[in-house]
């Protein structure tokens, strides 16, 4: 039997392509932290903004949302999901390899921080989370710890050093995809 090959495919910013990714997030991602469809649909269309897919070149496994960093000359990733049915087989970290030959100058993502779990379970979860990504490569910041409108995260990267960004650059990503100056307002430091 032959191996599976997979593909990145770059999403098309058409309103539907979007209405279907954003039914996507709505499934894989809790309410509170999506950013609103028009924000996402702005950003998409004025090109702040990528997706894309997972595929085999005939179906859909996950997809990531990401911003271009051009002085990093890497992107940070908003959103990385496998597709429920697919989960468990490896292609998370196939995901990641994808992304990494996409971006070899590095990968900036944020996950929520264990230390601030509601229970026993989230904690489990947080930490395998970020298992996860430490066996792709990536390891924590361990000088971002953020507060971000009000969800307690930490930053991890595969960048060659982690003083090539701080709260302020974390700030002006989200200015950037918000189209408002109030990061400042609402990520903060958080230690």
């Amino acid at each position: 039997m032959q191996k599976k090959k997979y593909y990145l495919e770059e999403m098309n910013p058409t309103n539907i392509n979007i209405k279907v990714l954003y039914n996507y997030l709505k499934q894989d991602f809790e309410r509170l932290e999506l950013f609103p469809h028009f924000v996402l649909k702005r950003n998409f269309k004025k090109g702040r903004m990528e997706a894309v897919y997972l595929t085999d070149r005939q179906e859909k496994y996950g997809y990531a949302i990401y911003q271009k960093l051009p002085s990093l000359q890497g992107i940070f990733i908003s959103y990385l999901a496998i597709l429920p049915k697919y989960r468990s087989n490896g292609l998370g970290g196939t995901l990641i390899s994808q992304l990494n030959n996409l971006s070899p100058n590095g990968i900036l993502l944020e996950v929520e921080d264990p230390e601030a779990a509601k229970d026993k379970k989230d904690y489990t979860t947080r930490l395998r989370r970020i298992s996860f990504y430490e066996k792709n490569g990536l390891h924590m910041n361990p000088n971002m710890k953020v507060n971000s409108f009000f969800v307690p995260l930490r930053m991890m990267d595969n960048l060659d050093s982690t003083d090539v960004y701080d709260i302020s650059f974390y700030q002006k990503l989200y200015n950037r995809i918000l189209g408002l100056p109030i990061g400042r307002i609402f990520i903060k430091e958080n230690w």
